[in-house]
């Protein structure tokens, strides 16, 4: 796994977009590095629920995509200042007040990457 300091991982983070929407749980993450290619989403965990990219459904300048989809035949571009939103499709609910969250994702450029992160709801 590619080490990039966390601090720097943790701004592609929206902070405070975290919330529960018809389909399940959202968040928005925006790409303030460079652009750059995602060949996979290997996970999402929010406190102990773990998503697979089967769940995941990935929304960017308004194309859908489920994340088992992407990878380096079919990858993700992903332009620099360009925000997509994440869709955990699932009936559970978040814990009010502070959730955890992991993002593990694989990139052309860098390989993989976790991030992790906190949000309240």
């Amino acid at each position: 796994m590619t080490i990039l300091p966390s601090f720097l991982l943790k701004k592609i983070y929206k902070k405070g977009s975290l919330r529960h929407i018809e389909e399940g749980i959202a968040f928005d993450l925006k790409n303030i590095l460079a652009p750059g290619l995602i060949t996979g989403i290997n996970f999402v965990k929010i406190n102990d629920t773990l998503y697979n990219s089967s769940v995941i459904q990935i929304i960017k300048s308004g194309a859908e995509t489920i994340a088992e989809q992407i990878s380096s035949e079919n990858p993700l571009l992903v332009k620099f200042n360009e925000e997509i939103t994440c869709v955990m499709k699932s009936g559970l609910k978040l814990q009010e007040g502070i959730n955890n969250i992991i993002v593990e994702l694989t990139s052309y450029d860098v390989g993989k990457v976790q991030v992790n992160l906190s949000d309240t709801i």
